[in-house]
């Protein structure tokens, strides 16, 4: 004897089956599946409303963040997460990580990055980002705006440099530019991060009294345009 079930309630089975799996799908496994973008040490609860432990954008540290994947944009075939410190953090940090077969964004994201020692010799502490939306495809960068502040350091050679420096993103040659100077414009960075993992970085300062540039120059900075510069290269 065969039992026939009408197509039309056999296909809306299949669909709330579907549902049903999506609703309970772990946080984690849509963040393992991910390109590394935004990784976790502990991704806790499901796709709709989830936690992540010590929380990384690349290589820096955010801390621990909840998270929930945008629905609207699986329609589009991206896994869209969205992020936010929790209620009561010292600091804010909230936006969107995307990726999908040829494009990685962050999408609208406001918060503060801690950065010390990750490009190398750059004294950079810190960046805070105000409304930044960045997206790379097919590891070129073809989307970027929104505000960045860098916090600088002296570092270990007492440089005087200024508190911080600022600019708005930028797409150029393929790559991320942020170009930020300081308030006066004597001094500034340029720091270039590409699809692939590279970046690049020109610290420029104006100098003219010889105290200043002689240490200038012992720590490794060279006569270049506007001024003395110190170019770093480097892999995250």
């Amino acid at each position: 004897m065969r039992i026939l079930v009408p197509t039309r309630r056999l296909v809306l089975f299949a669909a709330l089956f579907a549902l049903a799996l999506l609703i309970t799908l772990p946080l984690r496994l849509v963040l393992g599946a991910g390109d590394g973008v935004i990784t976790a040490r502990e991704a806790t609860g499901s796709v709709w409303s989830g936690s992540l432990k010590e929380a990384r954008l690349g290589p820096a540290s955010l801390g621990d963040l909840s998270a929930r994947l945008s629905p609207l944009a699986l329609l589009t075939g991206q896994a869209r997460i969205e992020v936010e410190r929790p209620s009561g953090a010292a600091d804010r940090f909230a936006g969107a990580f995307a990726t999908s077969a040829r494009r990685r964004s962050a999408e609208s994201v406001t918060g503060m990055v801690p950065v010390e020692g990750l490009f190398g010799a750059l004294p950079i502490a810190s960046i805070e980002l105000t409304d930044v939306t960045v997206r790379f495809r097919d590891d070129q960068c073809d989307r970027a705006e929104g505000l960045v502040r860098a916090t600088l350091s002296s570092g270990a050679d007492g440089l005087p440099l200024p508190a911080s420096v600022s600019g708005a993103a930028r797409c150029d040659r393929g790559a991320l530019l942020l170009p930020l100077a300081s308030g006066s414009g004597a001094e500034g960075v340029a720091l270039r991060i590409f699809g692939d993992g590279r970046y690049s970085a020109e610290l420029r300062v104006r100098a003219s009294e010889p105290d200043l540039v002689a240490r200038l120059t012992g720590a490794g900075f060279s006569t270049g345009p506007g001024g003395y510069v110190l170019t770093i290269g480097g892999r995250f």
